[in-house]
């Protein structure tokens, strides 16, 4: 996956930072199904794997990549490491055992098979004394196991050892929730039970400081909550003891949700990540994989440990990070969640504020895919803007959404040596920023753009001072409507902070320890709270990040152990932006045109013609275009007739510039409790071929 921004988006070339979630793109295919990673270091470069693919990438710094065919490689579900200075590989299910010739040419050999081909998600694994050990799991009811392999002949040597079941009656992290559902698996052949036996799958075995770190997924890709949890030993085979700090990586709330089945290794400075498979949805009804990664490390008491509470934020690339710890997140703020937006269009109940709200499932989406459609958000102040992150959708598209994605920060783009790129399009946009949502300034530009990202991580060369944020449409594909699920910006402000807040309550279900509410004393003009835990008060490994609400269920702990909570506000010091429903949605009041052949009920009178206008606080004015002549019934919709009668060719034709209304009549009062606050009126305004109805409020 080589990198090839170059010459798509002029201002943002060289990148410190990447955000979650990823895109894994193949030169100009779409994008890369980003499911079961694996990421080593060998001769000095770093190799990722991902499943279901035959070829994989390379990267000596963590940024460029570069992809290679492997006609011969196992692809599946794969598992690759190092052994006697060579890369060995093989697959889920399948006995066939690959070691690579040449892994930068995709050379790959068959060198073996191994005893069984029920390895479920295989994880080989060799020790600092070339020991070869498989493990293996994959199951709701069984367990994982491990056995020792021959080098050579890669049979097993004794029988396969069980080591651990779920425990959901012990972990909450492990439940399956039905409230924690994406999308369902079973087709509407069944609903998902209140509990539910987690798939614990994904074995993943990593040696640090002497001990034995086997990583195991839990509990589904179709769940927001799916995760890694930890097991540790002094031996490769075990005993495993489970760490009571567990969950390993957890991430529920925030735009990018989900973090199981992946990987944990050391990069070239001997600090540790882990790579995870996450849900994604694209388009109607398309779903599947995506990568995030997370900085992990392990404690002075060997404990491991993730940091996820801002997962979906900025952070730096490993030959940038700190050695030590978990504290690899820019401190730049999200400066446009919740805040104000303007728009060309909207097509159906696809509103603005959805690409503003920090959930995935959610988008808007313009009324068409042509040239000019935009969304514009107003951050409420003058900010220093950092970094963009456009996160696509494709609503209407004629070809399905798909599933594979997966990459760095808006690409581990990669261009495959030595093969000529095609002309597909994707996306291509602009973005332009000003001070005063008149006179704009271009900061991305991608007419052209040949990657299909659609997690697109713009970081700017230099920071600009903006406050308004505009995206425009140059041209979608699969012609699809111009859709965006999340408009990301990253920046900051002279008054942004954070803030420990003082009071606040947690308490345990006493019949299910598991579970815990959460709730807190608002902080004026925050824009979220982190609210971490864990078992020790020095060691709040875990966390969730809440936007928009002062209360938290959780349903991620130990029955065990004891619980330390603390909560944090983070504000961009910029307003807070309160959308006013009324306004926006509208006061739930309808009203309804309807032409009629007269007899019946003129206050249920509907069809095909019928035109339906909601009602909403501040506007004064709706109007009803078309209207030719004809008996027409204007009512409150389900309810009492507003004005019923019949419209002449006279009252609606006219060939003056200008037109009077033809016909005035008064609907209705308005009011709010006892008080009269105004009327509706009706106004008949003709035109050159139709009229048409104007209701004024006055």
């Amino acid at each position: 996956m080589a990198l090839v921004l170059a010459g798509m988006n002029v201002t943002a070339q060289p990148r410190h930072t990447f955000c979650n979630p990823l895109d894994v793109v193949v030169g100009n295919e779409r994008a890369v199904r980003g499911g079961e990673p694996v990421v080593i270091i060998y001769q000095d470069n770093y190799f990722l794997f991902v499943s279901h693919r035959r070829g994989y990438w390379y990267s000596p710094d963590f940024h460029n990549w570069t992809y290679v065919d492997a006609p011969g490689y196992p692809a599946g579900v794969v598992s690759v490491v190092e052994m006697d200075g060579k890369l060995i590989g093989c697959s889920m299910n399948n006995r066939n055992v690959y070691r690579a010739i040449d892994p930068y040419k995709g050379e790959w050999e068959k060198i073996g098979e191994l005893s069984s081909d029920r390895y479920g998600d295989a994880n080989m694994f060799v020790d600092d004394d070339g020991r070869l050990y498989m493990y293996f799991g994959w199951s709701q009811i069984m367990p994982f196991q491990v056995v020792e392999l021959d080098k050579t002949t890669f049979k097993e040597k004794g029988e396969p050892k069980q080591l651990f079941w779920s425990d959901i009656k012990n972990h909450g992290f492990e439940v399956r929730k039905p409230e924690d559902v994406i999308y369902s698996i079973f087709g509407g052949r069944r609903d998902y039970g209140p509990e539910e036996l987690p798939w614990i799958e994904g074995p993943y075995m990593i040696k640090h400081n002497g001990k034995y770190y086997l990583q195991y997924a839990a509990i589904g890709l179709e769940f927001i909550s799916y995760s890694h949890g930890i097991y540790v030993s002094d031996s490769p085979m075990g005993p495993f003891t489970y760490s009571e700090h567990n969950p390993l990586t957890f991430k529920t709330s925030g735009f990018q949700v989900g973090a199981g089945h992946g990987s944990t290794f050391h990069d070239k400075k001997g600090n540790l990540w882990t790579i995870c498979m996450i849900p994604a949805q694209y388009g109607e009804g398309g779903r599947g994989s995506e990568l995030a990664i997370y900085p992990t490390a392990v404690d002075a008491q060997g404990v491991m440990y993730s940091n996820t509470a801002l997962g979906d934020y900025p952070q730096y690339y490993p030959d940038e990070r700190k050695v030590g710890g978990v504290d690899n997140y820019v401190n730049w703020k999200l400066l446009s969640v919740n805040k104000k937006a303007f728009v060309s269009s909207t097509f159906e109940n696809y509103a603005p504020g959805q690409a503003l709200d920090e959930d995935f499932k959610t988008c808007w989406v313009a009324a068409t895919g042509d040239a000019g459609e935009f969304f514009t958000v107003d951050l409420g102040a003058q900010a220093s803007v950092n970094a963009i992150q456009i996160n696509w959708d494709h609503i209407g598209a004629q070809r399905a959404g798909g599933g594979g994605m997966g990459g760095f920060g808006g690409g581990m783009g990669g261009a495959r040596p030595q093969q000529a790129q095609t002309e597909q399009l994707y996306q291509c946009y602009e973005v332009f920023v000003s001070n005063d949502n008149s006179s704009w300034t271009k900061v991305i530009s991608k007419p052209q753009n040949k990657m299909e990202l659609k997690h697109d991580y713009n970081e700017l060369e230099k920071p600009v001072n903006a406050r308004y944020v505009k995206v425009v449409n140059v041209a979608t594909y699969d012609n699809a409507k111009f859709s965006i699920k999340d408009l990301r910006v990253f920046g900051t402000t002279s008054k942004m902070k954070t803030q420990k807040v003082t009071k606040f309550m947690a308490v345990r279900n006493p019949e299910d320890r598991r579970e815990a509410n959460v709730i807190w004393e608002p902080v004026a003009g925050a824009d979220g709270y982190v609210v971490r835990y864990g078992i020790e008060k020095n060691k709040l490994y875990n966390s969730y990040i809440v936007y928009g609400k002062n209360q938290l269920y959780m349903h991620s702990m130990n029955t065990k152990p004891e619980y330390y909570f603390d909560v944090e506000a983070f504000s961009s010091g910029l307003p807070v932006y309160k959308e006013n429903p009324l306004e926006t949605i509208g006061l739930g009041a309808e009203i309804q045109l309807a032409q009629r052949g007269g007899g019946g009920n003129a206050g249920y009178a509907q069809g095909a013609g019928t035109r339906y206008i909601m009602l909403k606080e501040g506007m004064t004015e709706y109007s009803f275009g078309e209207v030719g002549p004809g008996t027409w019934t204007l009512s409150h919709s389900y309810g009492p007739v507003l004005w019923s009668g019949q419209l002449t060719e006279k009252e609606l034709i006219s060939a003056e510039a200008n037109p009077k209304p033809t016909v005035t009549a008064r609907l209705t009062l308005l009011g709010e409790g006892t008080k009269n606050t105004g009327y509706l009126e009706m106004q008949v305004i003709p035109g050159k071929e139709n009229g048409k109805i104007i209701v004024v409020r006055k």
